[in-house]
């Protein structure tokens, strides 16, 4: 029984070329081997019907006689309405003498769907991208800051500018690939033969070719060498983040684009402030009369000193919010944390007489037992 190549796909016979690829890709997803459902026979009806429809030519002559040109000389010169147009038919001989020329890369087709699709060209002579570890202080973190560094790197020749010809060469089209940059290739499956592509070895890609390759890099229009660059590390980043710094990674390969630069962040801690994401923290001792009759101190923030005040009866542990003094946030201009500041009351270890008495006074007042050396008050009786 004759194959109506539309209803194997199924699209009608009207089915633009958009829609005979949609529906092939469908179906070759459906019924592909690789899969525990797939179907290889009916997979190779799939694939019969697109290399026909896929086809002007073959497809007008497959909607006039029922065949196609080969189809028909293989079956021995039917012409139209002659015979069965379908019998013989050998899916083996994709691209052999008298069989179909397979035009398609699978590795194009079922990439999206089986991961295989190759990298474009230029993408695969791109140079590689680089990693440095970058130490800062505690400050430009916070604030942000230019940075110098060097780095021994595969950087465009500076005597060809990339191109890895010599001066006054010119840049010609690869003789083997004829400018395409891969070689195709035909292989024999268990579905015919089919076509791959593979990087031409001569032009490593790039379609083209030095008439004479530069002296200093041998073509390649790039060397290993020794760069200096300032980057700008973005206020209010963090320790173990990174900075990508574009086209600053390794050369590509004669002129095509370069790799980006990674820069891992490493911040040098503060004795002063710890941090918590936007938020600033920061410890202040204050005494105990300071926190019990309250005062205003002079503290030191990234930003400069400013005056705190300390509300009467602060308790050790309390927490006092200075506001915009604390992180800026990454990428969102004037945008910044909060300071925290927690009161730590300090009990002094060592008093003067002056000082216990008064404290002796004031316990006495509250009605608060204390217990005071008993030698120390002795000697505070004697004086008066």
């Amino acid at each position: 029984m004759a194959k109506n190549y539309y209803d194997i796909l199924g699209v009608s016979k009207a089915a633009s070329a958009d829609e005979i690829k949609r529906a092939y890709r469908k179906k070759a997803h459906e019924f592909h081997p690789d899969k525990g459902n797939g179907n290889a026979e009916k997979f190779k009806e799939v694939n019969e019907a697109y290399q026909v429809l896929s086809n002007q030519d073959k497809r007008q002559q497959y909607d006039t006689y029922g065949q196609t040109f080969e189809q028909a000389q293989r079956n021995g010169g039917y012409g139209p309405g002659e015979g069965n147009p379908f019998g013989g038919f050998d899916f083996g001989g994709f691209g052999g003498q008298g069989g179909f020329n397979v035009d398609f890369d699978l590795g194009d087709i079922f990439g999206d769907i089986f991961g295989g699709r190759q990298q474009r060209e230029s993408r695969r002579n791109r140079g590689i991208d680089l990693e440095m570890g970058l130490t800062i202080n505690f400050e430009e973190a916070v604030f942000g800051a230019a940075k110098t560094i060097t780095l021994e790197k595969k950087d465009a020749c500076k005597t060809c500018a990339g191109s890895g010809a010599e001066q006054g060469s010119k840049i010609s089209t690869c003789p083997k690939c004829h400018g395409q940059g891969s070689i195709i290739t035909m292989r024999r499956t268990i579905f015919g033969q089919v076509q791959s592509r593979t990087t031409c070895d001569r032009c490593e890609g790039t379609g083209k070719i030095p008439e004479r390759p530069c002296h200093t890099c041998g073509g390649s229009g790039s060397l290993r060498q020794e760069k200096t660059i300032e980057v700008q590390i973005p206020a209010g980043i963090d320790n173990g983040q990174r900075v990508r710094v574009p086209g600053e990674g390794e050369a590509g390969y004669r002129g095509s684009s370069p790799g980006d630069l990674f820069l891992s962040i490493r911040v040098r801690p503060s004795k002063d402030f710890k941090r918590d994401g936007t938020t600033l923290l920061k410890e202040l001792p204050i005494s105990f009369t300071q926190a019990a009759l309250g005062a205003k101190i002079i503290i030191k923030t990234l930003d400069g000193d400013i005056e705190l005040k300390i509300p009467a009866g602060t308790q050790s542990g309390t927490v006092l919010k200075v506001r915009n003094h604390g992180v800026p946030y990454v990428n969102e201009s004037g945008r910044r944390g909060d300071l925290l500041i927690t009161a730590r009351v300090v009990t002094p270890g060592k008093l003067s007489k002056t000082e216990k008495e008064l404290l002796k006074q004031l316990a006495d007042v509250r009605g608060e037992s204390v217990e005071v050396d008993q030698g120390f008050w002795d000697s505070i009786k004697d004086s008066f």
